[in-house]
Order: structure tokens, then sequence, then C-alpha cells
């Protein structure tokens, strides 16, 4: 499973986001396009892991050769047997310091692999990691609580638990505005992503809208952005002049073009942009090259290196220091700049460089490697007696303070308060930097003062965030677990358990002396409904830093049947040893559309416990959920289902434009409570009521149409639920005109096989396959007059690297909906000396390969694909191995490695540390 954190943070400003074109409601509605919303709601909410999500991706991966690709959303996909990649269509992945989940939503089935339960999930493991799948969902997790991320995923998807579709709060304003397009970026804490280029703080969170992936390029050479900023407090002012000068920073090319528009209270800035795209970035275009940027702060200079690779010529090639073209350049001491050639290039102590090969014609550029130099040169604490924090500059070279800013915010500051060093003179070994009456959540930085080099971000010289040590609690198995995820390790003393306010029975120091990161400590049974809570001792006044109500140990499943017309609602028994807690049947509610049930399970048990169960007679469509009530305003629901949600289909009549939504329940249904919503060209399209408008009751077979329905328009099915302060519209049924991801394709006795994966019905005449852009000698109307879920057909024997592409031949030219590529089939093996920092990879048998189309791929890296050792066919018995600080260039320890054949495609993986 590869769901490497540094890929996700270095994408946040780099481009992967998507355009904005629709309007926030004004009655604060959700109102996301049902497809994204259904793919956000498997991601938790931050209080259902009580964490901080730092960076948020979206992509709608229309196409599965796109760069998008590459993030490690097919590599998930491609580590289960039972999914195909290229029928994932909508990824997320949200990165918090604790955790980083994956979200995956396509046509593809439940796999195999793993155990079924009772609420339609499937939970297994992937390389001792856990992952969860649903019918169409996947949800993984990066954690040192995994298997509690994965629950509480679950949970969210069935709206058990906050889902980040409104937790944090700025997400559904971000994503109503900027979710109709296909990448977007979501920040949702500004103050734990520093950056030059989001300035003063004077936000709290921005989402960055995007229509095309970094690697494409619009015709006209313009693109179309959007941008969400939410102030970070209501009575900030965000005027013209400093919403234009945020997006001069953000923006990657020119401003032609800004609207801008805000929120009725001022508290959010919406803003598109049409910009001309800068020189795009080209891996392929610029020479096959290692070339390394070395600093050395103390001698004030950065070495160039070509390490291997071509020759390149050195008028292409450009030293930027500080927003500038260096004085020195490699076109003065080189025409071509040959492996084992090197420039030495003197910086001073504190500099940003970048080596940049530019082809001005082709309007293309590739940075070759970058380097801040200074960055090692500081040494930070952290005093909480005396309130301050030191920087303490330990360079050999005096450094010239106006070339450094201090950068500082706190909880009540507006924005980050910027101001040179009070030093006169040089900056020199030993002097040190104060910032003085700190608090907690006070955030620190030591800022180049100087312009960015072009086409790239700028990096702190020192980044220091005040903040308590973090814990966290978890119930595990009837047990309450302390885990411990500072960095620094700490006295056990420090810290004290409360158990309603009360000493625990079980403090740290009964188990260990000193904390240390990850460290976990058993708390022991304590009976749920009970409040627990951490504190931390060394402030001036204890401050409590975790807290929780233990919430009772049960799984319960409720299954509805259509036939019969009943909800059975049971207390499963489980088949480990853990035993489910018997629960006092009067703090459990049973509810359908969020009001009581005729049916409670206090009307016939006392206590419900495992092997208990009931039935109600219910009636579609609704909502029906089990849950427990517990102090201090505590619910949590522990059973959900959502009756009568698989009784809907569609079809869609290109000719006319229209799509007929038809009821398929053998119940009668109530209408009232169901809405479709048409999205097309106008993305805030309203919800109509159009089954209530025509029955009073839904039987099998009754139907509407709706009208003007466009190739890439989508349908949904939605549940209303309102409360007194609240209105719920949860999509039930979803419904794209154009077949995006009607096939997947899999090896079966050595055969390649086509499935079919949509839930509705499509005419088999509808589609063509071609090879290698060539008619195929077997199509689908060969074999089938219609097409109907998980319908097969034969495909053949192909060689490896042969392009199977399939095509909706309806509209006026054919559409391409699904594509792909037939891949080696070889074993390979994955060592990795931690000590040397070495990843040796070896052909262990199997298919060779063209070297060419291999590619080494080491998480956390933003580094290129490295290529097989030199040689033209990768054969058993070969092998090659890089190193942490040398090819993939990263001074971060390697948590993952894969190998990826022609780019795409994930061969081999492994994961390399927890």
């Amino acid at each position: 499973m590869i769901v490497g954190s540094g890929t996700v943070a270095a994408i946040a400003l780099s481009g992967y986001a998507g355009a904005a074109t629709a309007d926030a409601d004004d009655d604060g509605r959700t109102s996301l396009p049902s497809d994204l919303e259904s793919v956000l709601e498997l991601v938790p909410g931050e209080s259902a892991l009580d964490a901080n999500y730092q960076h948020v991706v979206y992509v709608d991966i229309d196409d599965p050769d796109d760069e998008s690709a590459l993030l490690g959303f097919h590599g998930v996909a491609d580590e289960i047997d039972d999914i195909d990649s290229e029928s994932v269509s909508e990824g997320i992945f949200a990165m918090s310091d604790d955790a980083t989940v994956v979200a995956l939503t396509g046509s593809f089935d439940r796999p195999d692999r793993g155990d079924e339960r009772s609420d339609g999930w499937t939970v297994g493991e992937i390389d001792d990691d856990p992952f969860a799948a649903a019918d169409g969902k996947l949800v993984a997790a990066d954690s040192d609580d995994e298997a509690d991320v994965i629950e509480t995923a679950i949970a969210a998807a069935s709206g058990d638990e906050p889902s980040i579709v409104t937790d944090p709060e700025a997400t559904e304003t971000t994503f109503e505005y900027l979710g109709s397009q296909s990448h977007v970026t979501f920040l949702p804490d500004i103050s734990g992503t520093p950056s030059p280029e989001l300035g003063d703080d004077v936000i709290d969170s921005v989402g960055i809208g995007r229509e095309l992936p970094p690697t494409e390029r619009a015709d006209d050479g313009t693109l179309e952005n959007g941008y969400v900023f939410h102030l970070a407090d209501a009575d900030i002012t965000a005027d013209d002049e400093w919403v234009l000068e945020r997006i001069e920073r953000l923006e990657q090319g020119n401003v032609l073009e800004t609207t801008i528009d805000r929120a009725d209270d001022g508290s959010v800035v919406y803003v598109d942009v049409v910009a001309e795209q800068p020189p795009e970035r080209d891996r392929d275009a610029a020479p096959d090259a290692r070339i390394r940027a070395r600093s050395n702060a103390d001698e004030g200079t950065v070495t160039v290196e070509h390490t291997d690779g071509e020759s390149i010529d050195a008028d292409m090639l450009e030293v930027w220091k500080n927003g500038d073209l260096a004085d020195d350049q490699l076109a003065d001491e080189y025409a071509t700049f040959t492996e084992g050639d090197t420039f030495e290039l003197e910086t001073g102590p504190l500099a940003d460089v970048g080596l940049r090969w530019f082809d001005e014609e082709a309007d293309v550029y590739y940075y070759y490697d970058t380097t801040v130099v200074g960055s090692e040169s500081f040494e930070t604490t952290h005093d909480i007696d005396t309130d301050t924090v030191e920087i303490t500059y330990v360079g050999d070279l005096n450094a010239d303070p106006d070339l450094v800013e201090l950068g500082r915010r706190n909880d009540d500051a507006v924005g980050t308060e910027r101001s040179s060093l009070d030093i006169s003179g040089s900056l020199s070994a030993g002097d040190t930097i104060t910032a003085e009456d700190v608090t907690l959540g006070d955030r620190i930085t030591l800022e180049l003062a100087v312009p960015a080099n072009p086409n790239r971000g700028q990096r702190s010289l020192v980044y220091f965030r005040v903040r308590p040590p973090r814990m966290h609690l978890s119930d595990r198995d009837g047990s309450v677990v302390a885990r411990y995820f500072g960095d620094v390790e700490r006295d056990a003393d420090e810290f004290r358990v409360l158990v309603e306010d009360e000493p625990a029975d079980v403090q740290f120091t009964d188990v260990t002396d000193t904390l240390s990161e990850n460290e976990e400590i058993d708390l022991g049974e304590i009976e749920f409904g009970t409040h627990v809570a951490v504190e931390w001792l060394e402030p001036d006044e204890p401050e409590v830093i975790e807290e929780r109500v233990v919430r009772p140990n049960a799984r319960v499943g409720l299954v509805y049947d259509d036939a019969e017309g009943t909800v059975t609602v049971d207390y499963e028994e489980r088949d480990d040893d853990v035993e489910g807690d018997a629960i006092d049947a009067d703090d459990l509610e049973l509810r359908v559309t969020g009001e009581p049930a005729a049916t409670q399970p206090a009307d016939e048990y006392d206590t419900f416990e495992p092997g208990d169960g009931f039935t109600i007679d219910i009636k579609p469509v609704a909502e029906v959920e089990l849950v427990w009530e517990g102090p201090e305003d505590t619910e949590h629901t522990i059973g959900r289902t959502t009756v009568g949600r698989e009784s809907f289909d569609a079809e869609y009549d290109p000719d006319a434009e229209v799509v007929e939504v038809v009821y398929t329940g053998q119940q009668p249904a109530d209408p009232s409570n169901l809405t479709i919503n048409h999205r097309g060209n106008d993305p805030t399209s309203d919800d109509e009521a159009l089954f209530d408008q025509e029955y009073d009751a839904l039987t099998d077979g009754d139907s509407v149409v709706i009208e003007d329905v466009g190739y890439e328009d989508r349908i949904s099915v939605r549940l209303v639920q309102e409360g007194e302060n609240y209105v719920s519209r949860r999509s039930i049924f979803h419904f794209r005109a154009e077949p995006r991801w009607a096939f997947r394709v899999t090896e079966q006795d050595d055969e390649l096989v086509a499935v079919y994966g949509e839930e509705v019905t499509r005419d088999a005449d509808n589609f063509r396959l071609l090879v290698d852009d060539e008619l195929a000698a077997v199509q689908p109307a060969d074999h089938h007059d219609t097409l109907t879920r998980d319908d097969e057909f034969e495909l053949g024997e192909f060689e490896v690297g042969t392009e199977l592409t399939f095509e909706w031949v309806v509209p006026d030219e054919p559409r391409e909906v699904r594509e792909h590529v037939v891949v080696p089939d070889a074993e390979f093996d994955i060592d990795y000396e931690e000590d040397d920092g070495e990843i040796t990879i070896e052909h262990a048998g199997g298919d060779p390969i063209d070297a060419d189309d291999l590619g080494l791929i080491v998480e956390p890296t933003m580094r290129e694909p490295v290529g097989w050792d030199d040689q033209d066919t990768v054969t058993e018995g070969d092998a090659t191995t890089v190193t942490a600080d040398g090819e993939i260039e990263t001074d971060r320890d390697p948590v993952a490695v894969r190998l990826v054949f022609q780019e795409t495609d994930t061969i081999a993986s492994e994961r390399l540390k927890d």
C-alpha cells in the first residue's frame, strides 16, 4: 500500500488542483457533486480522528494515464488483485500529523480478500496494513492506529462519525465552489503548512481549484483557476490588493484576469483567475541526466555535480539564486555539462539555489535540483518556564541578518508578525534569536527574506510550533489505550490520567519512566460511558491534552429485506475472544430518518447484548440507525443502513438526451423525501422532487425522465433528512450518462477477460474495443446483446505492452472509457539495508522486461522514477540498487518502494518500515 505522506505534502501547492466555476449556496445546504460527496464521506472528520488535516488532495481521474495516477491512488488499488486500478475513478489523500487516509471510489466490486461483514464492508490487510472496501469504495490508512482509522472511516461512510465533508468546517464551502473540477487541493489549517506563498496568515485555510493537471496544456495557453480563502477572523477585511498579491504568489503563470467575490459576512473570499500558463515542466524533454546540488553553509558554496547520464548544452542550464539568475553560470565554464563535471557557486551562508534546464523555444523547463543553504545552521529550543523559543545560529561563516526575518503567529493574532533580526553587524556562531512571551499554539519561523526562484516554492530555514505533547486515547477491545505522539522523550510523571476527574488506577509512571514516540500505555479496562482525560502537568495550570467518553464495544448489523419490507437488527457475536458489551437498552435509540422508530430495543430487552436481535417493519426509502446515547451529550452510532438504496436503475437515450430513472423496489416507497439532482454545465443546479411530483407512492417500474442530459452530466437520487437546524441530502443512487468506467480487464486461465462493471444495463453495440489503435478481432457485441453488471467475455492473449482501449461509440466522436496496458508477469524481490540506506530490487522470475519501461519510486519523494541500471532487458537474476541520499535524493527515511511499468502500473511493491 503506497500512501507515503511525503508525496502529498509536496503536492499541496504544486498545482494539483481544479478550476472553480460553482457558487456556494446561500442557505448553507450541502450541494456537492454526488461523486465528490461519496469519496469525501469516506474520510473521517478531524474530530473523529482527533487530528488536524494539513493537506487534502482530490483528483477526479478522468484519464488513468495522466500524472494523477502517479499520486498513489492506483498504487493502492493495484495491491488488491480483485480491484482493477483502471476502475478507480476518484481519489482523496487526506494527511494529518498522525495519519494519512486514502479513499477511492469507482466501478469496482467489493474484493473477496479480507473478512466480509454484515454491514457490506470487507476488512483486510495489505502488507500488514489494514484496508476496508465495499462495492465501489476503498479506504486505506497509514497511521500508528491504522485499525482505528479504518473503523472510523467505515463509521464516517455510514454516517456514524463526522466525515471531512463538514469537519473541518471549511471543507464544504471550499468544495462546493471548487469541486466540479478534476483537481482540488485544500489546506484546512494554514498554520500547519508554513509557506511564503500564503504570506501573513490572514487566512485560516485555502482551497485551490484547477481544471487541468500540471502535465496538460490548455489549447489557448490559458487556465481558469479558482481559489477559496477562509479568513482567520470575521472582522478582517481582505481588500482586492491583498487578494491580488496572494494570487500572484500562488499562480504559476501570469495572471491575466481576476474576479473576486465575498461571502455576505466577508469571512470567505472567492476568486476566479484566468492565467497564462507558465513554461511547462517536462522531464522527458530535458536530457536524461542526474545532477546534484550540494550546499555547504560553512563554506558558503553550492557544488553542482553531473553524476550520471547525458551531456547537456550549458547554454540551456540556468543557475538561480534568491529569485535572480546568479552572476556565475555553467556556460561561463562549459560548452556542455558532462558526467563528472562540477561547478561551484559562491552563495554565502544563506541562500536559495536551483539549477533549471530551460528550452525557450518549446517553453518547457525542468529543475535538476534545488537546495536551501543554511537550513542546517540553526538549532531550536523551547523553554516552557521562561516562555521563550531560542533559535541559535551554529554556522561557521558570519551571515547577513538582513537576509533573514523572524515570523511569529499566535492563536490571538490575525496574521503572522514578521520582523527583521535585532542583531547589529553580522550573524555569528552562537548568536541567538529569541521569541519571547511564547504561548502554546504559537508558530515560530525563520524565513529567507528573498524572492522565490521561478516555478518553485520556498522553504523555511526554521519552523517550530509550540504545542503540548500529543496524546491519543482509543478504545481497544475493552481497554483504553493511550498513545504518545511526541518526537521528544518526556518523563512519564509529566502526565496524569483522570477517570471521572479523579486520578486513574493506572498512571503512566506505573508502566514506564519515560515516554518515547509512538509508545502505547494500556490503561486497562474502563467501563464504557466513563470520561477519561490526560493532563499535562508542566504548565502552571495543568492542561487537558486528550479526553474522551469510552464507547461501548459493540458490533450491530442492520439488514434490510426488500421482499418482506423489514429491517433486522442483530447484535453480532464476534469470532474472536472479545465479548461485546451488554448495553442498557434504555440508552439505545433506533432512529428512522432521524426520528425514533416505533419499535425500540427497550421494548424487548433490559440489556442489549451479543446474540440479541429484533425485526421492525419499515417502508423505503429511509435511513435507519441504532444510536447509543451516552453521558455528556455523547452519541455513538453502532449500526446503520439506508433502506432501499439499491432500488433504483437508470437508462440513457443519447439521441434524445434524456435519462429515465426507475424505481425497482418490491415495497411501496414514500417519494416525499427523495430529490433528483442533475449536474451538467450548471454545477450548482437545484434538487427537484420529481418522484414526489408524479407519484403518491412508488411501486416497481415507476420512473421519471430528466431532459437535456449531456454526455458528461451526472444524475443523483438523494435522500433528504430535515432536522430543526439542518437539512441533510445523502446521495443514494448515482448515474453518469457517459460510461466512464464500464469495463475492467482481468486474467483468467492465462487469457485476458473483460468484465462489465456498471450498475446500469447498456447495449453492447454501444462499445468497441481497439488493440493498439486497431479494431480488435473480438468485440463486446459478439458475445452480448446487452451488458449487465459482471457480464464477461474473453479477449485472448496479448504481448506485454499491448494497449487495449474500450470506446463508447454513441457520440459523434467515440469517447475512450477504459484503457488497459498488458503488464509483464514477473516476480521481484526487494531488499532494504537500513544502515546503508540501500534498496535493491531483483528480477526473481517471469517475463523479461524492456529496462526503459521500468521505474523505481521510493516514498516519500517527489523525484522522478529512478530507471534501471544500464542494460537493455531485465531478466531473472538482474538487480539494481539505489540509495536514499543518492539516486532518490531524500533526507527522509524511505517507507515504501514500488516498481512501475511504463510509469503508471505498479508491478511490485513493498513496505519498508512502519
